[in-house]
């Protein structure tokens, strides 16, 4: 787990993250120091389809006021702040990559969050809360630099408290054909991880979680020509190219899961 946390922290951790997000601040008008939460929209949502596509995730998932959100795989902390923002949640956010966070929690306190997002460098197999605590785990874009799938169940069904629920959006295998490398989370196989939809469920059910929903979103993924993220790879046009030619001819799927914790 160690060497595949290097990885994937090496992969994300390597871009001038503050420096690119103050200057494309300043180039729109706003002061870096004092940004809405909606100012860093353009920038901090790191997943394809950019905010339209946290704020479909949130209405699939169910978000609702007063929820206690464990968001996984933070990033830069756009999602968390939606959620505190928008959907009037208390949010804790965990990311691997120790840059990612830093910059998380300071655009966060910017924005005048840090009362509602508590962003921490964490271990999706290892979550340091107590058993019971969230309402709903919220993952995007994330499974599939994560080896682990059982462990990952394990770890979400048990910090989901009796009743709350799992969301999950992804891209998984469809095909029994490789996907091109480069993909936009990956360089090669070395961090790429992926499954079926059919393993994904099966994974999940194991670990004490119904399906609610699972959802084929392939179709809204095709033709994204995607936004060019503040904090891309130089063969970000290639990996996003491979993505939608492995879309396309069926050996990627594009896939939203809701699952539940038993009461």
């Amino acid at each position: 787990m160690a060497d595949l946390a290097a990885v994937v922290q090496r992969y994300y951790g390597d871009r001038p993250l503050l420096p690119r997000i103050d200057d494309a601040l300043r180039a729109a008008g706003v002061d870096p120091q004092t940004p809405s939460y909606r100012d860093l929209w353009p920038y901090d949502q790191l997943h394809s389809r950019g905010i339209v596509g946290t704020q479909e995730h949130a209405e699939r998932a169910r978000i609702r006021a007063g929820m206690y959100v464990l968001d996984l795989g933070c990033g830069l902390g756009g999602a968390s702040r939606y959620l505190a923002a928008e959907c009037d949640c208390r949010v804790a956010a965990i990311d691997l990559t120790p840059n990612f966070v830093e910059v998380a929690r300071i655009l966060t306190a910017r924005c005048g969050l840090a009362d509602r997002v508590e962003i921490r460098e964490a271990n999706a197999l290892a979550l340091p809360f107590q058993n019971g605590t969230f309402d709903h785990v919220w993952s995007y874009a994330v499974t599939m630099n994560i080896a682990d799938k059982e462990g990952l169940a394990r770890e979400v069904a048990r910090v989901l408290k009796p009743g709350g629920h799992f969301s999950c959006n992804e891209i998984e295998q469809g095909t029994a054909e490789a996907p091109l490398f480069p993909l936009p989370w990956a360089t090669d196989e070395a961090s790429s991880f992926l499954v079926s939809p059919a393993a994904m469920r099966a994974v999940l059910e194991a670990s004490g979680l119904s399906i609610l929903e699972q959802v084929d979103l392939t179709p809204t993924r095709l033709g994204d020509t995607g936004r060019r993220p503040i904090v891309e790879h130089d063969d970000f046009p290639l990996g996003l190219q491979n993505v939608q030619s492995c879309l396309a001819d069926g050996r990627l799927l594009a896939q939203f899961i809701l699952a539940e914790k038993s009461s």
